[in-house]
């Protein structure tokens, strides 16, 4: 039997995208159902959602997994979505909102736009609120689990993604309130924050940025979508249910490091002995 037998999944940002495959959530969704879960994959980008249920249904059975097209910017949008997933599953137990965006124009303070800063904050914050908010009443009734994305931009400064950035540890403070608040009713949330991840976004970066990151990650290589999968899975599972209202950083030791050790080893390889 599987890790999350028989459990109805909520996913946001879910999908498999040509070129480039998976995204995080994509990879999420296809642990949980390849260990027994049923799943809804909701994005806005419906052709991605439904390549990734097609491939879903095709592996482990019809009625595996549904694609539902949400913009995740309307409250209305978001309760259709948990309707869908109760008259087509039976109520959920597990909600990840994975979803985020981070766009062109989020840059610095002293640019920051209105429009920006708020439409930000509508899909990475507002969303997984109220996506929790409608979901409560079944996770309640029967317990549940709730995982959300965050990121190592919510723990440290950028040039840029100011919004994202704000957005992401403002979701850290969103997992341990909704911990506190029905913790002891049986819900669990959690919070996840990826590092630099070969999604398809992160491998079409040119390759001199692509060589930053690699050089700040501890790991031999960057975290790929199924590493972050994988804690998703356990996350949801009952091999976690000690772990309620933490954060977990998935990024290969980015944020572990002294920021001067790649200069420090840069230094040690050019004055070496040769």
């Amino acid at each position: 039997m599987g890790r999350v037998e028989g459990r109805v999944a909520i996913v946001t940002g879910a999908t498999s995208v040509v070129p480039g495959g998976l995204n995080i959530g994509g990879a999420a969704a296809t642990q949980l159902a390849a260990e027994g879960a049923r799943v809804v994959l909701a994005d806005i980008n419906i052709d991605g959602a439904e390549r990734l249920a097609t491939n879903l249904n095709e592996r482990h059975g019809d009625r595996t997994a549904l694609a539902v097209q949400v913009d995740l910017r309307h409250e209305d949008q978001i309760e259709r979505l948990v309707e869908r997933t109760v008259e087509y599953f039976g109520e959920p137990n597990i909600v990840i909102n994975n979803a985020g965006i981070f766009p062109g124009d989020d840059g610095d303070v002293a640019t920051m736009t209105i429009e920006a800063w708020d439409n930000v904050m509508a899909v990475n914050v507002r969303a997984p609120m109220l996506l929790t908010k409608h979901t409560l009443p079944f996770l309640r009734r029967k317990g549940g689990a709730i995982v959300n994305t965050a990121s190592t931009h919510a723990f440290a400064g950028d040039n840029s993604l100011t919004g994202y950035g704000a957005t992401k540890a403002a979701l850290i403070a969103l997992t341990k309130y909704t911990a506190t608040q029905y913790g002891g009713e049986g819900v669990r949330c959690n919070a996840i924050c990826p590092g630099t991840t070969t999604t398809p976004p992160a491998v079409a970066l040119p390759q001199e940025i692509k060589d930053i990151y690699r050089r700040h990650t501890m790991s031999p290589e960057l975290n790929g979508p199924t590493e972050l999968g994988n804690v998703f899975l356990f996350l949801c599972s009952e091999d976690s249910r000690g772990i309620n209202g933490e954060t977990i950083r998935v990024d290969g030791g980015l944020l572990a490091h002294q920021p001067f050790v790649p200069d420090m080893r840069a230094l040690g390889a050019r004055t070496a002995p040769k």
